[in-house]
């Protein structure tokens, strides 16, 4: 009797945590593949120990190609080449939604890769993509895009593992003096959107939200990363569609002093439905070294907040928006880039300190903070 009893208890705990937590059984044996190709030259820190990256979020080219699109697309090229020549940074994180997939036809929408990517082609600056919900549609596949995109030089986009759900799912390393790691660059793919030529048209048929799959992935790459370095090298994570967690941030409100930044687009749109993504964003919280969260899919929002429950001196990672850089898309709001500047003590072999800032179209630059330990009880003009 009391054996029956103890298995019920057992078995309803066990239930219970499966609802927040993807199991990471044993037989799944991740891959990771890709690395980087031979010709690929290693990302590196300057030799003022310091990695710029500038995040080019909702470009959203392709709409209207015959119209009112066209002017779209220049003016978003546009602000992407002032940008990169106010900035010059080291890399580009281009955060999702490239292409407007739901206005462009069968036989040219990944070509719009060509004119998304030619303002770094001209600076000669590397970049790495996530992709969004409006890159996946019925006349645009993941698939393509990634195929098209990685064809240049000097993208370093990857898929680590082909049975993740999604594609863009994978790591940059970036390296200072020695051969250990100054930086681990973490790539997300939320999904969303409709299955390449899926009936009906205009009916979104793919999970909006980073997989459990992708999260075990996760917990068990970064182990194995923290085991072969000895230590827990500082990371910083990309992804289009915020976790939910990002909405808990704004629902406790977000004073301007403390959270500077646009917060026009509310309530947040999240992955999935609020607790589609637990197991991802348990992970993130529980992912030592962590520093930051970045996200786009909210073209009116561009603040970054500390965790909902962080105090002073816990760990956590920070949650930010970047900038509505393209013309594509909704909203009204002046277009811009999030700028994060990733400094390192000891040649990349230290402690890393985080500024961002917002660089607008015009070239002033807005909203500059420092993301560290007293950020969120500090207050900005």
């Amino acid at each position: 009797m009391y054996l029956i009893i103890l298995t019920v208890i057992v078995l309803f705990i066990v239930s219970l945590l499966a609802t927040y937590t993807y199991p990471c059984y044993p037989h799944h044996a991740f891959r990771t593949v890709g690395l980087l190709s031979a010709n690929k030259p290693p990302l590196l820190i300057t030799r003022e120990n310091t990695f710029n990256i500038v995040i080019f979020s909702d470009l959203h080219f392709g709409e209207e190609e015959n119209g009112w699109g066209i002017d779209q697309d220049i003016n978003s090229t546009r602000v992407m080449t002032r940008i990169l020549k106010d900035e010059n940074p080291d890399l580009v994180v281009v955060n999702g939604d490239l292409i407007t997939g739901e206005n462009t036809f069968q036989e040219n929408s990944s070509a719009y890769v060509d004119q998304i990517v030619r303002p770094m082609v001209d600076a000669g600056t590397p970049w790495a993509s996530t992709y969004g919900n409006h890159d996946s549609k019925f006349n645009l596949s993941r698939e393509a895009l990634f195929e098209r995109e990685t064809g240049y030089d000097l993208c370093y986009t990857k898929r680590m593992n082909s049975s993740l759900p999604g594609i863009t799912n994978y790591y940059l390393l970036v390296y200072g003096a020695e051969d250990v790691p100054a930086v681990i660059l973490w790539f997300f793919d939320s999904r969303g959107g409709s299955s390449y030529q899926h009936s009906p048209a205009d009916v979104d048929d793919i999970p909006n939200w980073v997989s459990p799959e992708t999260t075990c992935w996760f917990t068990k790459t970064h182990g194995q990363l923290r085991r072969k370095y000895g230590k827990a090298i500082p990371s910083v994570a990309f992804v289009h569609i915020p976790p939910h967690v990002f909405l808990q941030a704004q629902e406790l409100g977000l004073d301007s002093k403390r959270f500077p930044g646009l917060n026009e687009d509310v309530p947040v749109a999240i992955q999935g439905g609020g607790t589609d993504d637990a197991a991802f964003v348990a992970a993130i919280k529980a992912t030592e070294g962590l520093h930051s969260i970045h996200v786009g899919h909210d073209h009116g929002d561009s603040w970054c907040s500390t965790w909902p429950d962080k105090g002073v001196g816990l760990e956590a990672p920070f949650l930010c928006f970047a900038k509505h850089t393209g013309y594509g898309g909704y909203g009204h709001w002046s277009r811009g880039a999030r700028v994060l500047r990733l400094s390192f003590d000891d040649n990349g072999d230290g402690e890393m300190a985080v500024q961002s800032w917002v660089r607008m179209e015009d070239g002033s630059i807005i909203t500059r903070v420092s993301l560290n330990d007293t950020y969120g009880f500090d207050e900005y003009n």
